[in-house]
């Protein structure tokens, strides 16, 4: 607060005030005093608990205090009862550890006086004391400005009913810009800060002489601040109190001298610093440029106009809203003054001792190719040892060491070996005997967090500094310095170069040398002091901090507008207010603009993403772990966990669950929509209206914004809660091994190491390492987009790809066929989908119907500010005094913005978003709607969105490979081939019930083409055989026919081929050699590469009906079965016309390139389809990666990184995306596309969370009919566009014609409200709601912004403003001779009303709500104008027959003239283009096109 206690004290008493108020003031004084020493507020300052006291040293936190420290330290241990006691020269304080007998405090603050006293260190009374977060709010400072505050109130009270003069509002601004002025501020501060009472002074000075001007508005600002830092200091000591034990409970980490740290040059100034100091200069030098002409009191005012006060205050309040949400999670602010001037920071160093640790991880493996994958993997992870990560081992023959250390044989033939080596980290050599057996890559194991680090800097602006470690592996810093030792001097050479530093580390001179001081330690090291902000180890609390420092920049410059805003608005009143409200109607100003700064700063604050739910990335590789490693790990067992450590492990883990959506509040959603372009330009308008005493105009205008926003926000809401009843419905559960018994529990309640059992249809609850497989198989469609099931098994696994990772299971996923057990590893936010929602929840980038309301805005506030000056220049010429001129310029600039803008454009999405819930589309926010307008470019998830879902039969082939046909085209030989596949099923009268996916596919194929078990064995019937078991690989029947037994065999090509000697060719059998199968698995593997999963089918006659595996030999190969995932009927038709509707379509999937190409043939009409992989996509640049891509109809092999990529090219040529999908893999990349669309029955929440619509009945259909909808939408708002923005410029060009003719406008600014108000909200949003004609849909697909707002849109609003304009100056001019002035105003009027309603229905032509609409608002024009009362308050008077007739002729003509110009105008493009051939040619051409 204000630093001019004791000039204050001199200037006061020279204005006379009275005797009472200088007793009251000091009375208040000693009475705060008192109330300080009462509640324990000494001069020395003490905190205390059981066993401990925090006490007061001066001095020992300067220069030289080190000294002082240890005499107090020696002096306090002497005391009997005294354990311990050490300085802790950051907090100021004296740490004694008492015992019994314990000393009195009194005893124990007469040592440290008396030392004090005697020791040479001289304090420098300069040098402010530290305030730690032990003196909670219950400090002098903060008791005396409350009292003071509520002094200040009283005395404005007494001011205002006592007989006598109130003090001149110039002082109260004076000492304002003492304060605010950094060199004066610190010059009083300086001469202030030995007296013990200066803490009291400094607040009460200023609360007295604002309450003796009489005001109010200033005291009020500055108690609200008080309020807000109160619950941050109450917030720090809760925090302290917790956090005490742990980082002041024992001597040694009680102990910390103060770090000699001297700042190598001043720390510039941020955007908050030199904006202050240009404005107070520059007010300075207008009070002082304006006295001459305008007078002392007016250029006093007009000075005072300029006080910056808005920054600080907004820094204020987000500081201590800041201060208050770091304190719940446990940050400890050691200078909470740090937190005021996050702003100022520009470069962020990262010390790599804290991002990592000397700890090692085993990350990946290769075996040698001759090496069981089991072995190696058990052998790797018994020897390698995470504390000792390059040490060498061995045991058993077997030795783990670096690999440039081993004398063993290197093999060349080591799979994956280049792989690891181009990987970096470490590389070791697991040998056996003298032959390498595996290479193993180490990384250091990293601190949970530390990936969000880089891309919160990047967010926030920061330079990003990484002081020590390896270049390599920290090749994301813009910048690698040296660190360890020479950390301080590191940040110290930034400093000299002018960058303000904010360092993570935990070197305490380091951090006591850098500008804002995170000091990152684990609770079981040494806390390190020096540091301004005590984060703990949770790196995600850090990077919370970085995102505060950009948070706070942009924050700054908002306020820094605001301050601008009550700048202009108090210069405004200097000039036209009446002298003895001045200066405080540019106070008014000012204060004004500071309390909406502290709000905004609050409101920021609170906006802040809590980065502590953020997923720390897995770094253990339980894919390569054998069984009995994972559980080791996990501390559990087969049979799962006891509920008392489960419950215990719930307890000890963070909350891990994302955010559901509709958590957000109405509040929120209400603010959100009014972050639209003109809310600003409209608030600062009605501002100004109510400032010159138009309070109703003011109202009205916040009414229709508030009402629009209230309105989305209403719907936003209802929508999310909508989206969430969904989510509700598919709540996933898990059978968990607890206690030895199996338990159901919800998917939440699961913890690392418990074991969970699956069946088919289950879905996976978490990721899990599989323990037990019975032929398991898991559907990873939604997660890799791979269509086919994977198998699983409980071996380790060599794989970098999560899709190859076979011993794994991953949440969302499917069972498909097979049982087994599992544990857990990982959940929530930890799992890869829970990853792909934390990438959600970025913010998508701003686009839309934002990016053209600010392009209306650019234009409506150039010319609002013109017509304003314009009028005010005419007034002025022709003798209008300022103020009424002044006052008329500002509702007309406020009746100049299109204010029905925002509630049109939210009434047309929010009616096309109710249609669309009737199609089954679901849409989370209405401004998706007009996004679907402008989509050009639609991206496909080729599973469950192109295809079903769910293998079906493709095709059957035979058995030489040249004969091959789908299913509904089979001749009799493959219906031959096939039936024996059928023989080789389990029987079922629903295929649905069969547990595999393959057998049901084979079922429902067979009963598609007819084909039964006896088609080619007559009187088949079953007798026997073998189940499918993984470790078999096939299944095996054994059925009766024509007196013999006859063995069917289906399985996969590498068992079943080795197993047959013979094969069936044109109905005979032929011998089967080596070459013979190998062109077999050559064929059959090109049908698998192709993305079909194949079936091997063989027979032979047996004469036992049982079998063994052994038995299962000398088989006839009689052809093969594909399967694969069947394309929707529906696919076709509606690609077809989206890409008539000139939306380029790319199919985008985790599949093979050859079954994309397939699937992508299948449902488009070109010849051949133009498909690329991802591996082909990762060699281009992004620039490169858009021209391919505009030439691409399907790109395979992607992965969720690659779609993002793919969106990320396709926006930056400045398409608009829509992305479609279903899985979890799709989520970031349906999050960041312009419209993200998900399918809601098979959708996965990750996708669903991520979407902007939801299409609840998952058929393709649906999309078409949300582009028909945006088209539509965008094709209405263009005609309600020209209405709103022609009609407003043809009142501007009214109102400054009529403005020039006679010094005044003919229309008021409340006048001109009226006409906006009765031509936007009803006949305008009539035609912004209408729904697409039903014949029209084909037309509207092809019609997008493009064409709606163009050219088409311009050559409309001229027409219109062209129109309008005519038909009201037409009506004014003959009223003016035929009546008065104000008759002849409202004549204006109603021309102007009418000639806009009258456009009106030329664009909305019969449709009923427009006739409607414009009936209703030519009733209310007519009530307005006719009824006395009413009529007087809107500036009209009645008219007569004359007056209307007027009126309605002149509409009534510049309609017709609109209609005819319109036509002419339509016709004018056609021949232009062909202008530039012959004389003869244009009129031929133009008659041709039309």
């Amino acid at each position: 607060m204000t630093a001019a206690g004791r000039a204050a004290g001199r200037i006061l008493p020279s204005f006379g005030v009275p005797h009472l108020v200088g007793e009251a003031s000091r009375t208040v004084s000693s009475a705060a005093t008192r109330l300080a020493r009462t509640a324990g507020l000494a001069r020395r300052r003490v905190w205390s608990r059981p066993g401990r006291h925090h006490i007061e040293v001066h001095g020992v936190c300067q220069d030289g205090g080190n000294r002082l420290a240890r005499q107090v330290e020696g002096a306090l241990e002497r005391l009997p009862g005294v354990a311990w006691a050490r300085v802790n020269a950051p907090s100021g304080r004296v740490v004694v550890a008492v015992q019994t007998p314990e000393p009195t405090l009194r005893d124990l603050i007469a040592t440290i006086d008396r030392v004090e006293r005697t020791c040479d260190h001289e304090p420098d009374p300069e040098i402010p004391p530290p305030h730690p977060p032990e003196e909670g709010p219950r400090t002098p400072r903060t008791l005396g400005a409350l009292a003071s505050d509520a002094l200040g109130l009283t005395i404005s009270a007494a001011t205002r009913i006592l007989p006598f003069a109130p003090l001149p509002g110039e002082v109260a601004g004076l000492l304002s810009a003492v304060d605010l002025q950094p060199k004066l501020h610190e010059f009083i501060g300086k001469r202030l800060r030995s007296d013990p009472r200066a803490d009291i002074l400094f607040p009460l000075a200023e609360a007295v002489v604002q309450g003796l001007t009489g005001r109010w508005t200033g005291i009020v600002l500055d108690g609200a601040q008080r309020v807000v830092q109160w619950g941050e200091a109450r917030a720090q000591l809760a925090a302290w109190e917790r956090a005490e034990p742990r980082l002041t409970g024992d001597a040694e980490r009680a102990t910390a001298r103060w770090p000699v740290v001297e700042r190598p040059r001043p720390k510039p100034d941020g955007p908050v610093e030199r904006y202050i100091n240009r404005m107070l200069a520059a007010g300075a030098a207008a009070g002082a440029a304006a006295v001459p002409f305008a007078g002392p009191k007016r250029a006093a005012a007009l000075g005072l106009s300029a006080l910056p006060k808005a920054p600080g205050s907004g820094r204020e309040g987000y500081a201590a809203q800041l201060g208050r949400m770091l304190a719940r999670r446990g940050v400890i602010a050691m200078d909470r003054s740090v937190l005021r001037e996050l702003d100022r920071i520009d470069t962020l160093v990262l010390d790599a001792a804290v991002l990592g640790s000397d700890r090692g991880i085993l990350a990946d493996l290769a075996p040698a190719s001759d090496a069981d994958v089991d072995q190696v993997a058990e052998r790797a992870f018994a020897l390698f040892d995470p504390d000792d990560p390059s040490g060498s081992r061995a045991a058993d023959g077997w030795r783990l060491g670096p690999l440039d250390q081993m004398s063993v044989h290197d093999p060349d033939d080591i799979p994956d070996a280049a792989r690891l080596r181009s990987a970096g980290g470490q590389l070791l050599g697991l040998a056996h005997g003298d032959r390498l057996a595996a290479l193993l890559r180490v990384e250091p194991e990293p601190a949970p967090g530390v990936d969000g680090l880089p891309s919160a800097a990047r967010h926030a602006g920061l330079r990003l500094v990484v002081a020590g470690g390896d270049e390599q592996r920290y090749g994301f810093a813009d910048a690698m310095l040296p660190g360890g030792d020479q950390l301080a001097e590191s940040v110290r050479a930034l400093q000299r170069d002018g960058a303000v530093v904010m360092l993570v580390s935990a070197d305490r001179k380091a951090l006591g040398a850098s500008d804002c001081g995170l000091g990152f330690a684990a609770p079981e090291e040494l806390p390190p002091w020096g540091a301004h902000l005590l984060v703990g180890a949770d790196l995600r609390v850090v990077a919370l901090v970085i995102e505060a420092t950009g948070v706070a920049r942009r924050t700054a410059q908002q306020n820094i507008r605001l301050a601008m805003a009550g700048t202009g608005l108090g210069a405004l009143g200097a000039f036209t207010a009446p002298p003895p409200q001045l200066p405080h109607r540019a106070l008014v100003a000012v204060n004004g603009a500071a309390g909406l700064a502290f709000a905004n700063g609050v409101w920021q604050a609170r906006r802040l993403h809590d980065q502590s739910d953020t997923p720390a990335p897995v770094a253990t590789a339980w894919h390569l772990m054998p069984v009995g490693t994972v559980l080791d790990h996990l501390r559990s067992t087969p049979d799962g966990l006891a509920s008392t450590e489960a419950q215990r492990r719930r307890h000890g883990s963070d909350d891990n669950g994302g955010a559901a959506p509709g958590s957000g509040g109405l509040l929120r959603a209400f603010v959100d929509e009014l972050s639209n372009p003109l809310t600003p330009v409209l608030a600062a308008g009605a501002v100004l209206s109510a400032s010159f005493g138009s309070l109703v105009d003011a109202a009205l205008v916040g009414s229709v914004v508030g009402g629009s926003a209230l309105i989305g926000a209403v719907h936003e809401r209802n929508t999310e809660r909508s989206l969430a009843e969904l989510l509700s419905r598919s709540a996933v559960t898990a059978r968990a091994r607890r206690d030895g018994a199996e338990q159901v529990l919800a998917a939440e309640d699961l913890v690392l190491g418990d074991v969970i059992t699956l069946e088919p249809g289950d879905s996976v609850p978490a990721d899990c390492r599989v323990l037990e497989s019975v032929g398991l198989e898991a559907d990873e469609s939604s997660l890799t987009g791979e269509s086919l099931p994977v198998a699983k098994s409980n071996r380790p696994v060599v794989a970098a790809a999560i899709a190859d990772r076979h011993s794994m299971l991953y949440e969302g996923t499917t069972v498909a066929a097979g049982h087994g057990t599992a544990v857990v590893v990982a959940t929530g936010n930890d799992t890869e989908a829970g990853r792909s929602l934390a990438l959600v929840r970025q913010a998508p980038p701003a686009s839309g119907v934002e990016a053209r309301l600010g392009a209306l805005t650019s234009a409506a506030i150039p010319l609002a500010a013109g017509s304003a000056v314009a009028v005010a220049g005419a007034g002025l010429l022709r003798g209008v005094p300022l103020a009424e001129t002044a006052a008329t310029a500002a509702n007309l600039a406020v009746a100049s913005v299109p204010e029905g803008l925002p509630f049109l454009v939210s009434a047309a999405q929010l009616a096309a978003a109710r249609r669309l819930a009737e199609h089954g589309a679901l849409v989370r926010n209405p401004r998706t709607i007009e996004a679907l307008g402008r989509v050009d470019v639609l991206c496909f998830d080729k599973t469950g969105t192109l295809t079903e879902g769910k293998l079906l039969l493709a095709g059957v082939g035979d058995g030489v490979g040249d004969r091959y046909a789908p299913v509904d085209r089979l001749d009799d030989r493959l219906r031959m081939t096939l039936a024996a596949a059928l023989r080789a099923t389990p029987a079922a009268k629903n295929p649905e019930e069969l547990a595999l996916q393959t057998d049901r596919a084979v079922r429902r194929g067979a009963g598609e083409a007819g084909v039964v078990e006896q088609t080619g064995a007559a009187g088949w019937r079953a007798a026997g055989g073998l189940p499918f078991e993984p470790s078999r690989g096939y299944h095996a029947s054994i059925g009766q026919t024509d007196g013999h037994l006859l063995l069917s065999v289906k399985g996969a090509p590498e068992t079943v081929l080795p197993r047959c000697s013979s094969r069936r060719t044109d109905g005979r059998q032929e011998p089967l050699d080596d070459a013979g199968r190998a062109e077999l698995e050559r064929m059959l593997a090109d049908r698998a590469g192709a993305g079909n999963r194949i079936l091997a089918v063989a027979e032979c006659q047996v004469n036992d009906p049982t079998v063994t595996d052994s038995d299962v030999r000398g088989l006839t190969f009689v052809g093969f079965l594909a399967l694969a995932d069947g394309v929707r009927e529906s696919a076709a038709p509606a690609v077809r016309r989206i890409r008539q509707a000139g939306v380029h379509t790319i199919m985008i999937t985790g599949d093979h390139p050859a079954t994309a190409e397939a699937i992508a043939a299948t449902i488009s009409e070109h010849d051949e389809q133009r498909v690329v992989t991802a591996a082909e996509l990762d060699q281009l640049d992004d620039d490169a990666l858009a021209e391919r891509l505009a030439n691409t109809d399907v790109v395979a092999r992607c992965t969720p990184a690659h779609k993002v990529r793919i969106i990320q090219a396709l926006q930056k040529c400045g398409r608009t995306v829509a992305m479609t999908g279903d899985g979890a893999n799709d989520a970031p990349a349906i999050r960041l596309a312009d419209v993200g669309i998900a399918l809601g029955q098979r959708g996965t929440p990750a996708a669903r969370a991520a979407a902007d619509l939801v299409v609840t009945d998952d058929r393709l259909e649906t999309i078409i009919a949300t582009l028909i909808e945006g088209r539509a939408m965008w094709s209405s708002v263009r005609h309600a566009l020209s209405i709103l923005v022609g009609g407003n410029l043809g009142e501007i060009a009214f109102s400054v014609l009529t403005a020039a003719a006679t010094g005044r406008s003919a229309l008021t600014g409340r006048q001109l409200l009226l006409v906006n108000l009765l031509t936007d909200l009803a006949p305008a949003l009539a035609i912004a709601v209408r729904p697409p004609a039903s014949d029209r849909t084909d037309a509207l697909l092809r019609e997008g912004p493009d064409t709606a707002l163009g050219e088409s849109l311009t050559r409309e609003i001229g027409l219109r403003a062209a129109a309008t304009t005519l038909g009201a100056t037409v009506g004014w001019t003959l009223a003016r001779y035929t009546g008065r002035r104000q008759r002849a105003g409202t004549v204006a009027l109603v021309s102007l009303v009418g000639t806009q309603l009258g456009q009106t229905i030329l664009a909305g032509g019969t449709s009923p709500a427009v006739l409607a609409s414009t009936a209703a608002s030519l009733g209310v024009l007519v009530v307005v104008v006719q009824t006395p009362g009413v009529s007087q308050f809107f500036g009209c008077t009645p008219l007569g027959p004359v007056g209307w007739t007027i009126g309605a002729g002149s509409a009534l003509g510049a309609t017709f003239a609109n209609g005819a110009l319109t036509k002419l105008v339509e016709r004018l493009p056609e021949a232009r283009p062909n202008r530039t051939g012959s004389g003869a040619e244009p009129a031929a051409d133009g008659g041709s096109a039309d």
